[in-house]
């Protein structure tokens, strides 16, 4: 289990090295750019909203004095008008709030298909670097956050700058502005007469609030940093939900339960720690702007009293002027929030910025061109390669497979094979030498071209979880129910799905858990049937595999292989044997290649294997 401080340091070195600024943020609105109309149309809508909006206060403070006054026509008057503008607004309301769901909707899935479309493009190598679960964090989480910013909190911006605009406005020219303008299609709304000026007053209100809205702006780094900490958390918390939900059956065989509750709750308090001081930095904020808020009311509030108290301003008017204060208030509190939660996207936008920045490293050549069907002939010529750039795996490698031939390669755990089995379609790209099909340099022609005329079977079969007749039409996406069947009956895989509950559309679960190891070995290799490859690369299918299932499978890979070049990364005698050439790897070069005959003659490299590993067969 890692300890706090390696995780803080990981934590540290894994946020995205992108620095906020004026492009990040371009970027990230760019995201929204497909939905502009939709997106004006609803700030419109908003602003149109906003508008209607500050009618109430200057509804309200008139309703008062026509109590006073005891205007009965006037209050009726006020009434009607007041129902007639709920009704507008609420069928606005759930205009806007309909299609700020289905365009954040649209956004989100736009922004999901694009992130995930970009990791498959990605090469393996990028797999092998990172955790699925902090891949599906950052899809997930971190899109999902984006989103809300987009649509919602865009939206909600537009409105607070908009009500604190026309707000002012009216506040300045005093609500008989607002009155008179309404009257203009005959509503006979009653206006007041006051004498109070009200401008010294609000200047010295705005000072009072202007904090508030530069607050935002000061905390952000700080609150950026923690919500990438916290992003980074979640992530690890996520991969490691996924690891040992996954592999559920070896966290039980070693009854490591308790353990990996212990690794996750330490990975959630964690983040709930991150948490904490985000909301601390957020409480302070808010608290300070609550109370200059409050302090810009109570400057007002006594001007305003002093006003009815010498009868420059009637009781109504001081209700209208204090309801539109604190309306102000409102956007300046939420702008800063608003703001807040604009930082807290943003940092999960540099997130997948550094995702969709990872660079498809592994594509085709501006020229090329697909490659034809071949007749399976396969050349290594002094091919190098590594993982990494330090570190080179496989020295000087030269081999041929000719059509049709089963080429084993054998050799002791971590020589190359599976590393050499990897290069064929193109998983990595070499460092020196070529690869060539028919004569065809692999890094010249189409990747996809290529890798549809390779078939792979696993010693470890994968299926998804899906039904059986989609595992096997994974093979070749358009392939009917009878060739489904026919693939099936190759595979020795038919017999068996016919007795299942419902058949073909049985669903084989997570990874294939409801099948046995055989039966999952014979559905993957019905799926290489199906895809017909001109070449195969197979790492030993029935090595893990019980008489009775090693016998179907067996049967079943000879079917495949027929006419096949095969390159079969070997662990069986009977495989090695039946081999029509056998190429001996050892760290990373060949020592020796030739038919079974040959190489026991020469007593050598291959020699010690295969006495060795009959040895051990012989044992068991």
């Amino acid at each position: 289990m890692q300890d706090s401080t390696s995780f803080e340091q990981r934590n540290k070195r894994d946020l995205p090295r992108v620095k906020i600024n004026r492009h990040s943020v371009w970027r990230l609105l760019s995201f929204a750019r497909p939905y502009w109309w939709q997106l004006l149309a609803l700030t419109l809508l908003t602003m149109l909203s906003s508008t209607l909006s500050l009618a109430y206060p200057a509804l309200t403070g008139n309703v008062i004095d026509s109590v006073i006054q005891r205007d009965v026509s006037s209050l009726q008057s006020i009434i009607l008008f007041l129902v007639g503008l709920a009704i507008i607004q609420g069928i606005m309301g759930f205009i806007q709030t309909y299609w700020t769901t289905v365009v954040g909707e649209r956004l989100l899935v736009d922004l999901r298909t694009k992130v995930y479309k970009h990791l498959q493009y990605l090469p393996l190598s990028f797999f092998l670097d990172n955790k699925t679960g902090e891949l599906l964090s950052r899809l997930t989480n971190d899109v999902t956050l984006i989103r809300t910013t987009l649509t919602s909190n865009l939206l909600g911006l537009a409105q607070n700058f908009i009500t604190l605009a026309l707000g002012l406005f009216i506040v300045i020219a005093g609500p008989n502005a607002l009155l008179a303008q309404a009257n203009q299609f005959n509503l006979h709304l009653p206006t007041t007469h006051n004498t109070a000026s009200f401008g010294p007053t609000l200047l010295v209100v705005a000072l009072i609030l202007l904090p508030i809205i530069i607050l935002p702006f000061l905390i952000s780094g700080f609150l950026r940093k923690y919500v990438k900490r916290e992003l980074a958390t979640l992530s690890e918390a996520t991969a490691a939900s996924e690891e040992s939900i996954g592999n559920a059956k070896v966290v039980k065989a070693f009854t490591r339960e308790e353990y990996e509750i212990t690794r996750y709750d330490k990975l959630v308090w964690q983040q709930f720690g991150i948490i904490l001081k985000r909301a601390r930095l957020n409480s302070a904020v808010q608290a300070v702007t609550t109370l200059l808020s409050t302090a810009g009311l109570a400057a007002f509030l006594w001007y305003g009293g002093t006003s009815v108290l010498n009868g420059s301003l009637t009781i109504g008017t001081l209700t209208t002027i204090v309801l539109y204060i604190t309306f102000l208030t409102r956007p300046f509190l939420s702008i800063g929030t608003l703001y807040s939660q604009f930082q807290i996207s943003l940092g999960a936008a540099e997130r997948i910025f550094d995702l969709l920045d990872e660079p498809v490293s592994l594509s085709d050549e501006p020229d090329a061109l697909p490659l034809p069907t071949i007749q399976d002939h396969l050349r290594f010529e002094q091919v190098s390669f590594g993982y990494t750039k330090d570190t080179e795996v496989l020295h000087d490698i030269s081999f041929e497979a000719q059509q049709g031939q089963v080429l084993a390669l054998v050799g002791p755990s971590g020589a190359g094979k599976t590393t050499i089995a990897n290069l064929i379609p193109r998983f990595f790209d070499i460092w020196n030498g070529n690869i060539t099909v028919d004569g065809y340099d692999i890094r010249h022609v189409q990747v996809k071209s290529l890798r549809e005329q390779i078939g792979i079977v696993l010693q470890e079969p994968v299926l998804f979880g899906t039904t059986i007749r989609e595992n096997i039409a994974y093979g070749r996406l358009d392939a009917t129910q009878k060739q489904i069947e026919e693939a099936a009956r190759a595979a020795n895989a038919h017999e068996f799905i016919e007795l299942l509950p419902q058949s073909y559309d049985t669903l084989v679960g997570e990874r294939g858990v409801k099948l046995s190891g055989g039966q999952r070995q014979r559905i993957a290799i019905a799926r290489a049937i199906l895809r017909d490859p001109r070449i195969l690369i197979l790492d030993e299918a029935t090595s893990s595999l019980d008489n009775e299932s090693e016998s179907l499978v067996q049967q079943a890979l000879e079917r495949l292989m027929h006419n096949r070049t095969t390159i079969v990364i070997a662990h069986r005698l009977t495989t090695i044997q039946n081999a029509d050439k056998i190429v001996v790897i050892e760290q990373g070069r060949i020592l020796e290649e030739g038919n079974h005959e040959a190489l026991l003659e020469r007593r050598g490299a291959y020699y010690r294997l295969y006495t060795r590993k009959f040895r051990e067969e012989q044992t068991v």
